[in-house]
């Protein structure tokens, strides 16, 4: 009776501890469906697990398998669960209801930031293998190595939800260094092609508050040639096309008291160091350039301006067809830069240009001067400042000259009057010219002085031609007017005899009729 007991005993504890146990009767026999070519066991419905350690199916100190269905009350779990303590992966659906499946993992306790690791072996014995990607409890994702502070993933994928603290969304890593023509790097790579209405290579959006909002980061640093973006074009005749194309949108009716710029460029003011170059022309419709007092030191009124100008000398030029810059071929005018550096060498700057092959290899450098042309604007009006202060001291000059002549024409006329001895042929020869100026007249010409032009009106006798003759104080011949009409009006036009003080005449068969001044400013 002992025995029996001893073996009954065994039986049941062997039952309790044994690794497989079932929930209901084992079956005998396979029912239909027909069994599977190769198949030695079949589960009905229900859920197949294995208790590998601990006293229970638990989640903090036990470790066991499931696989199957399984109903947790409000709802239905299909698939496999590997659990360990604190820890667990669990694939298949959710919910039987669920269109798609799931890998998940569980953390807890000190496991709580575990992540999930995907690898590749070459030996089913040994337990070495190399890291493929790494999945990480916040959500990031990455190809390689993951992230570190010492050691970046090769591409790293960041949709994490971990807040107060800086994400990148896409990482890619090259850092394996290597040589030889065909050695090159390419972080990413993308090809759209095909017929379709519209592609976008890379779409960047950014929404919500924050203090900063980049699309695009680009940071170069230790090859010899580095170009944060380069875009090439091609040129559809019947479309338009744009390299690069940047919009600074402002739609509200307030007044702008931040600062916007749809393309932004910066560069220390150093020889061969720019924020913009362009090998082409350039449209703008406005410019802006800084000029206020505050930013200005060692500030000198400009000084003998017309002196340096004049030694300029102004040409016209067409640009050579060269290969190593993409110039105008319209006609030009203006200046030699090393004639203006003669005068003006803060005006000057030696340009130093890369010249590149067919590979976009660096065979050398092109060197030419450029010119900056807004310097010469001040240059300009000091001179023409500088000229018309001239011309204003000359006419003043002019004009006091004027009054003196006259003063001394009225003396000799008085004196000439009170020649007694000559009173009688003279009286006889002014009543003869007086009788013969009677039909000729010719106002002062208004307004006087003028600058643009003025207008002399005059009269003359029927059938008769005359003309208005100019001349300058010195008697120099100016011009000549021909005038008809019995009356009419003369208009001249100072860019017609220039500035100064000039005498007019009123001549009629060689004979001056009458005379009077006028002043061009």
């Amino acid at each position: 009776m002992k025995k029996i007991i001893l073996l009954m005993s065994l039986f049941f504890v062997g039952m309790t501890f044994a690794q497989n146990e079932s929930a209901g009767s084992i079956a005998t026999s396979i029912t239909t469906p027909g069994p599977i070519p190769g198949e030695t066991f079949r589960f009905g419905p229900g859920l197949v697990t294995q208790l590998d350690a601990g006293l229970g199916f638990g989640f903090t100190n036990d470790r066991w398998f499931s696989m199957g269905r399984l109903n947790t009350g409000s709802q239905t779990v299909y698939g496999m669960r590997f659990q360990l303590p604190n820890r667990a992966i669990t694939m298949g659906y959710q919910d039987l209801g669920d269109a798609n499946p799931r890998i998940q993992w569980i953390g807890a306790g000190s496991f709580a930031s575990s992540d999930l690791e995907f690898r590749v072996a070459n030996s089913f014995t040994s337990t070495s293998s190399t890291l493929v990607a790494t999945m990480t409890n916040d959500g990031e994702t990455f190809f390689g190595t993951p992230f570190s502070l010492s050691n970046r993933a090769k591409v790293g994928i960041d949709f994490g939800n971990t807040i107060n603290f800086s994400r990148t969304g896409l990482a890619i890593n090259n850092t394996v260094s290597a040589s030889g023509t065909l050695a090159s790097r390419t972080g990413i790579s993308i090809q759209n092609s095909g017929a379709t209405t519209s592609k976008t290579g890379i779409r960047v959006r950014g929404s919500g508050s924050g203090s900063s909002n980049l699309g695009v980061s680009v940071n170069l640093i230790g090859s010899t040639n580095n170009s944060g973006v380069e875009s090439f074009v091609y040129v559809n005749p019947a479309g338009n096309t744009f390299g690069v194309k940047a919009t600074a949108a402002y739609f509200l009716n307030t007044p702008l008291t931040g600062f916007g710029a749809a393309v932004q460029g910066f560069a220390r003011t150093v020889p061969n160091l720019f924020a913009g170059y362009f090998d082409g022309n350039v449209f703008t419709t406005g410019m802006y350039l800084p000029s206020d007092e505050k930013l200005k030191k060692d500030i000198k009124v400009e000084e003998n301006a017309l002196e340096k100008l004049v030694q300029l000398n102004t040409v016209t030029y067409n640009f050579k067809e060269l290969k190593e810059l993409n110039l105008p071929r319209e006609k030009q005018h203006g200046f030699l830069a090393q004639n203006l550096e003669e005068v003006f060498p803060e005006l000057i700057m030696e340009i130093n240009k890369p010249v590149y092959d067919k590979d976009n290899k660096q065979t050398g450098t092109f060197a030419y001067k450029a010119v900056n042309y807004n310097g010469m604007i001040s240059v300009l009006a000091s001179s023409l400042k500088e000229l018309n202060e001239k011309s204003e001291k000359r006419i003043q000059q002019l004009e006091k000259e004027s009054l003196q002549l006259n003063d001394k024409i009225e003396i000799l006329e008085a004196k000439i009057a009170s020649l007694t001895g000559e009173d009688a042929s003279m009286s006889e020869t002014l009543n003869a010219q007086n009788n013969n100026e009677s039909e000729f007249s010719m106002e002062q010409n208004k307004p006087n002085p003028f600058t643009n032009r003025t207008v002399i009106n005059y009269t003359l006798p029927r059938n008769t031609n005359a003309t208005i003759s100019v001349v300058d104080l010195s008697g120099k011949f100016v011009r000549d007017y021909n005038i008809s009409g019995e009356k009419g009006q003369l208009v001249i036009n100072s860019s017609e005899i220039g500035k100064g003080i000039f005498v007019y005449a009123l001549i009629s068969n060689d004979e001056v009729i009458m005379t009077k001044k006028m002043i061009v400013r």
